[in-house]
């Protein structure tokens, strides 16, 4: 009589995500999120902001690739923030707080 086989342990493999949320190059807080709105079949804009800081560059990326992805698009970020050529502005953060100095 034969014996009883041993079960073959079935391991998943780990399918590896890219990612959505991003490390921001001035406030080192992982709140840097890109938007890609597509213009046509081929072209694309990009706007970059960060919820921690309120940084915003919109103007770099008007032009891009529809095959960009937000990866992409963090890579020739960073590229242009540490040569110091991005145009970067200020998000205007307004206060709700009710009354100024009662």
């Amino acid at each position: 009589m034969g014996r009883r086989r041993k079960r073959r342990k079935v391991i998943p493999t780990k399918i590896v995500k890219i990612p959505t949320v991003f490390e921001c190059p001035r406030c080192s807080a992982k709140t840097l999120s890109i938007t890609i709105k597509k213009k046509d079949e081929y072209r694309a804009s990009a706007v970059i902001t960060c919820g921690t800081c309120g940084l915003v560059d919109d103007e770099d990326f008007t032009d891009i690739p529809a095959i960009y992805q937000p990866v992409d698009v963090y890579a020739k970020f960073i590229d242009l923030f540490n040569s110091g050529k991005a145009k970067i502005k200020e998000r205007g953060l307004e206060e709700s707080s009710g009354e100024e100095g009662s």
